[in-house]
């Protein structure tokens, strides 16, 4: 079965927003992400098809996908929302791109999704990520601007030995 066979599958059981939130996976190449969604092969295969198909609708409900993943306290979820956004802005560049989403409006809710769940992103020990070598927070903080974390910034600093 294809992957646009499988987002209809998804579709038909009324379980579309799981081809966003990595629970249906949808990879055709290694990754350093483990059992996570590639985004890029998800836009190319199933969104961009169905919307060529006339599933005008598309846009609206993977913008309402990615309001919804971005609302939970589930890693995954956040990760395959942010995921779909930047994998978005990026094909976006191309002139020949057929509709919009305007997901920047999506940024500050994302930022405070992550900032909610920084202690679950930072100590998730799923295998999803086990190839990075930093934590999930990592991956996700510079993706709405947010800094890494310094591990040094609540030191205490030393005393000059000088005299």
């Amino acid at each position: 079965m294809g992957f646009l066979e499988i987002y209809k599958t998804a579709m038909a059981a009324g379980r579309e927003i799981d081809c966003y939130n990595n629970k249906i996976i949808f990879c055709e190449r290694d990754s350093f992400m483990i059992g996570l969604t590639d985004m890029n092969v998800l836009w190319r295969n199933c969104i961009l098809p169905l919307y060529e198909e006339g599933d005008l609708d598309i846009p609206h409900r993977v913008e309402n996908y990615v309001a919804k993943l971005l609302a939970t306290d589930d890693v995954l979820s956040i990760y395959g929302a942010l995921e779909c956004i930047r994998t978005y802005l990026w094909l976006h560049i191309y002139p020949d791109f057929p509709f919009e989403i305007d997901f920047i409006q999506y940024l500050d809710i994302a930022k405070r999704s992550i900032l909610r769940n920084a202690e679950k992103f930072q100590h998730y020990k799923g295998k999803e990520f086990s190839s990075y070598l930093g934590t999930p927070y990592d991956i996700v903080a510079p993706m709405v601007g947010l800094d890494k974390i310094d591990p040094y910034a609540n030191r205490p600093k030393k005393k000059s030995s000088k005299k």
